[in-house]
């Protein structure tokens, strides 16, 4: 129940005293008529009782506006103000805090939910008096205030208007945290949270006890999810990063899940090529359980191809497309770079002539593309080769040292392999060290090439690599045959990995990984019969072709797998030489069509070592294409987190129990009176009476003006 109540009760007391001034002046004041005796003054005495009773009205309307004058004046300085009598407890003080949480995650996209979780957020502010305050946080996989705490529900109401749904996965206890922050350091007030989502259950994994909500904190649930949801969704992808047109037709595996309890028949699953439809699959699934749908792909070209795996529409749409890249091509594209031809009795030979006799001759299997050349190529030229290798190449100048790193951090492949030419000075200078380019650092040479008596084999090799999974089986190469009569020491850096060392424990085959796609083979003997007698293996042959495929032909691990707001890392453009121009401008553009412009030219954020930068506008899925001048076009894949597709929700009950916070008995609350002395405070600045009783004091005053002067 309402009553009226004054912030300032000495005021409202001194209007009353106030008051009561005026008409104690007319009392004091009053005129007393003296009787007189006239002869006949029967019409005089009509008219002068006739003006005495008007005089009298007059005087009396005066006084009664002066009383209410300086009755409503204190009245004004009192601070009067309407409100309920609250049961006042030193944890509410009479007044309502309530941080108003919406889920925007994409699973909230499921049928109309998002529409109905904001006509129930509206409820929730419409149940809100004036006197309370509200805030507003939009809730993904992180949160976002969008409308502070306080009482303008106005821009609570444009803002739930305007509100979308994102690509995001679902995060509540970031968002209830920040909501809990929020209300802690109010003095007054209840303290309430309204969660109005679908109570998903990905929202809630990486809840730890530390999440739990301060004690005086409420917690309100609204769920506004789907009692039974039915979705299907593409959960993984198996695509080839490269094919070969040499190779058997390769096959593109999507996985498809049913998250419903109902199962699926005759499911039309589509495979998209450059935006063209290439097969479509049907797959029957049971309700809660996965199928494969396995195409097969192959090209007649050399490209780089985009697509997506397609299913049919359903209540949640934005987990039926899944996005990828992969590249065709002819043939492995091998570069080598030897030092000058080196005589050897009558005969002139190079590091690379058993090199070049294994990787060009007939093979149904494998088709390669050899080229060598005594230096390094330019940077335009080495972007078209797959795999480079350095064939006991003595040094690299410090430009050469730099567009080959260039090249590997781009993705490229490089295989180092040494002899009597190489300066280990210059390459652990220029491309070794714990982040340079070659997995080891070069110690010394040692063994006799001559002496054909002493010599070390390869007595461990991990077949669980790649490159040594085709000889794991028994009859299918022995490595421990191959002798090795000289060799580099080499010690490993701490990210590169052994993966063959001789008998003595010297690594022979190390690898390193390099600007996130490239990769490094260093192999610490000749490649060539000059230190070994490998090239007349049997093993030589298959095994080049293994390293050049696993370089060339990189796993699906090897292939960015973007997400919905990730960062990514784009490539700036070079010029002939490898330098990288400062003044160049990339354009990205989105799968709405966005164009988005990156100058390098300083004012970028984030650059990196290798003279790229980063572009994190990535909202929405799809593919997103890089256009730079001076470059080839080129485009990458930003895909949704299928984590989200998963629609079953967590009991509110459940809920509830898991975030109560324990009461903390040792905060000292603060006294009753100071809560109510705050909570009049707001409710009387809100209302503000005083200005209209101070409005009714001046037009009082104009008018008691006007009759005096009347009188």
């Amino acid at each position: 129940m309402f009553g009226l109540t004054f912030l300032a009760n000495t005021f409202a007391i001194a209007g009353v005293i106030g008051a009561s001034i005026p008409l104690i002046l007319h009392l004091l004041n009053r005129e007393r008529a003296r009787q007189l005796i006239f002869s006949t003054v029967r019409f005089i005495q009509m008219s002068h009782q006739t003006n005495v009773r008007r005089h009298k009205l007059k005087r009396l309307l005066l006084l009664l506006m002066r009383i209410l004058m300086l009755a409503l004046l204190g009245l004004a300085f009192a601070r009067p103000f309407f409100a309920a009598d609250p049961v006042f407890t030193q944890k509410t003080g009479g007044k309502r805090n309530a941080v108003i949480v919406l889920d925007t995650s994409y699973s909230m996209r499921y049928e109309g939910v998002f529409e109905t979780a904001k006509k129930e957020a509206i409820k929730i502010l419409d149940g809100l008096d004036a006197s309370d305050a509200a805030c507003l946080i939009l809730s993904s996989d992180n949160a976002r205030v969008v409308a502070p705490l306080g009482s303008e529900f106005s821009h609570i109401r444009t803002a739930l208007s305007s509100a979308e749904t994102t690509y995001e996965h679902t995060d509540y206890l970031d968002a209830l945290q920040t909501a809990d922050e929020i209300l802690q350091p109010l003095p007054i007030g209840e303290k309430q949270i309204y969660l109005v989502g679908d109570m998903q259950k990905r929202g809630w994994e990486n809840f730890i006890e530390t999440d739990k909500l301060s004690p005086d904190t409420q917690m309100f649930f609204v769920d506004v999810g789907a009692e039974s949801p039915q979705n299907l969704a593409i959960t993984g992808m198996s695509v080839p990063p490269v094919v070969l047109k040499e190779q058997r037709a390769s096959q593109l595996v999507a996985r498809v899940h049913n998250f419903g309890d109902e199962a699926v028949e005759n499911l039309q699953v589509r495979l998209f090529i450059d935006d063209n439809i290439i097969d479509t699959v049907e797959l029957d699934i049971e309700p809660d359980d996965l199928a494969d749908a396995v195409f097969k792909v192959e090209f007649e070209d050399e490209a780089t191809h985009t697509g997506w795996v397609e299913l049919p529409e359903d209540a949640l749409g934005a987990d039926n497309r899944r996005y990828f890249t992969l590249q065709s091509l002819q043939s492995i594209k091998v570069h080598a770079v030897h030092d000058k031809p080196r005589t050897s009795g009558r005969y002139q030979t190079v590091e690379t002539f058993f090199l070049k006799k294994a990787l060009v001759s007939e093979s149904d299997t494998l088709q390669i593309d050899f080229t060598e050349s005594a230096s390094v190529p330019n940077a335009a030229r080495l972007a078209r080769v797959d795999v480079l290798i350095l064939a006991d190449v003595a040094e690299l100048s410090a430009a050469e040292a730099e567009r080959v790193k260039t090249y590997v951090a781009a993705g490229g492949g490089l295989i180092v392999t040494v002899g009597d030419n190489i300066d280990t000075d210059a390459y652990n200078q220029r491309l070794g060290g714990e982040t340079g380019l070659m997995p080891c650092d070069f110690v010394q040479a040692v063994g006799d090439a001559f002496d054909r008596e002493q010599f070390r084999v390869l007595a461990t090799v991990k077949y669980e690599h790649p490159i040594f999974a085709p000889f794991k089986e028994p009859n299918h190469g022995d490595f421990g045959k191959a002798r090795f009569y000289r060799l580099f020491q080499a010690v490993p850096t701490k990210d590169a990995t052994v993966i063959a060392a001789y008998d003595d424990g010297s690594p022979a085959l190390l690898e390193k990984r390099y600007g996130g796609l490239g990769r490094v083979l260093c192999f610490t003997s000749t490649i060539d019969r000059e230190w070994n007698d490998l090239p007349i293996r049997a093993v030589y042959l298959p095994f080049l072709h293994e390293s050049i495929k696993y370089l060339a032909l990189k796993s699906e691990a090897t292939i960015p797998d973007y997400r919905v707001g990730d960062n990514v890392e784009l490539k700036v453009p070079e010029v002939e030489n490898g330098d990288v121009v400062s003044d160049k401008e990339i354009a990205v553009f989105d799968p709405n069509n966005v164009e988005t412009r990156l100058q390098l030219d300083g004012n970028v954020p984030v650059v990196s070592a290798e003279g790229s930068f980063f572009y994190n506008d990535t909202a929405v899925p799809g593919i997103y294409s890089v256009h730079a001048s001076g470059a080839d076009a080129y485009a990458f894949v930003v895909n949704i987190d299928t984590t989200e597709s998963d629609l079953t929700s967590r009991d509110v009950e459940e809920l509830t129990s898991m975030l109560k916070g324990a009461a903390d008995e040792s905060v000292e609350e603060k006294p009753a009176a100071e809560l109510v002395a705050q909570y009049r405070e707001a409710v009387e600045k809100n209302q503000n009476i005083w200005i209209y009783l101070m409005l009714t004091v001046f037009a009082l005053a104009v008018t008691e003006m006007f009759l005096a002067n009347r009188i």
